[in-house]
């Protein structure tokens, strides 16, 4: 995968490699529209309320997220991106010790946005039915999680 942004490159490093992480672990986040969400407390994350704990990633979870991640078949680009507001309901956190990256995904746009260090790294869009499938395996009781297609 080629980015735009020389930023990113200790982010996607770590992520397309969980097997460097120290920590991995996913939330579930609010994606509501903007006006349809919640009062938000002190848990949130980039401003999207945190409705989960954050629950560890067993290493099968790691090897496969890293292996859709790194794949250059599971990125896609647009000439012009959709329009559409970007809800992440999934937030991926890593972290190797000198570094943390968050992935915040949205399934309704299908769009990507890397943090490193708390401020946002790149964007970008997927068309991986494997991320969708691997979201539903670490949520197994969420509804809106399983209607994903």
């Amino acid at each position: 995968m080629q980015w735009t942004n020389d930023k990113i490159g200790p982010a996607f490093t770590l992520a397309s490699d969980l097997k460097k992480a120290t920590n991995c672990e996913v939330l579930r986040v609010d994606d509501s529209y903007p006006n349809e969400r919640e009062v938000q407390n002190d848990d949130n994350l980039h401003g999207y309320a945190i409705l989960s704990k954050a629950v560890t990633m067993p290493e099968k979870s790691r090897d496969a997220l890293s292996t859709i991640l790194a794949n250059p078949k599971t990125y896609v680009r647009y000439e012009e991106p959709p329009d559409c507001s970007f809800r992440p309901g999934i937030a991926f956190r890593f972290t190797d010790g000198s570094v943390q990256v968050d992935l915040l995904v949205c399934f309704s746009c299908r769009e990507l946005q890397y943090y490193l260090d708390g401020e946002v790294v790149g964007t970008s869009f997927f068309q991986s039915q494997e991320l969708v499938s691997l979201v539903k395996k670490l949520f197994p009781d969420d509804q809106k999680i399983q209607s994903l297609r």
